[in-house]
């Protein structure tokens, strides 16, 4: 019973820092996606300025503000693939192996429990259906030994 409630703690524990650690990377994904999203709606104002300026005779403020466009939605999907390419700390692979550890061995205590409860039933029909045979075996050695006991109090 001891193992199953420490394997019921580790359990517990691994699932618990397990949920951390993925909310932590969901946090940092969301974090850098919004970014990118700010970047990208800033590109997206540039562009549209670079289209404005585009249409007037003066060439030079439209190149620069689609250059500065561009250049935003290039940062943009850099921290969009930065994001996609963050990945779970060292330690939760090492989580993961005690958190199975620990299911492992819950299931060892509970098959094994099973298979106690299993037998008891088995030895609760047995005594149920012939008790006289189920208590012999148990009884007969303390029999012998009464009976041996008297006869060598006889025989002094």
């Amino acid at each position: 019973m001891e193992r199953f409630v420490y394997s019921l703690r580790v359990l517990w524990r691994t699932d618990r820092l397990l949920t951390q650690n993925e909310m932590r990377l969901l946090s940092q994904k969301l974090q850098f996606n919004a970014l990118a999203g700010l970047v990208a709606l800033f590109g997206l104002v540039m562009l549209s300025l670079a289209v404005f300026f585009a249409l007037v005779p003066h060439w030079g403020h439209s190149l620069a503000a689609l250059a500065v466009g561009g250049a935003d939605v290039v940062l943009a999907g850099l921290l969009v693939s930065y994001a996609g390419s963050i990945k779970p700390a060292p330690e939760v692979e090492m989580i993961k192996e005690m958190r199975d550890a620990a299911l492992n061995d819950l299931k060892e205590e509970v098959a094994q429990a099973d298979a106690e409860l299993v037998a008891l039933k088995d030895e609760a029909h047995r005594f149920l259906r012939n008790p006289v045979e189920a208590l012999l075996p148990a009884a007969l050695g303390p029999l012998m030994g009464a009976a041996v006991r008297g006869l060598n109090s006889r025989s002094k």
